[in-house]
């Protein structure tokens, strides 16, 4: 089963919990995923490749899609 994720929100992308823009990225091709701090932590096994996204400021984290968009650099 595949997960839908949202799209890919941009360089520069507002996070849903603080509403601080910026948030660092990180390509994950397949793994654990692990979302959140203290109670609200969930931890799963992700199949599908992803950018995992974390807020600067408060440390909320969410998946999004690839761009679909691959180089060869």
């Amino acid at each position: 089963m595949t997960e839908v994720l949202p799209p890919f929100s941009g360089d520069d992308p507002k996070c849903a919990k603080c509403g601080n823009s910026g948030a660092s990225t990180e390509y994950r091709a397949y793994g654990t995923c692990i979302h959140g701090s203290g109670p609200e932590t969930s931890i799963g096994f992700e199949a599908n490749e992803r950018l995992h996204r974390e807020c600067r400021r408060c440390d909320y984290a969410w998946d999004e899609a690839t761009t679909g968009a691959a180089s060869d650099d």
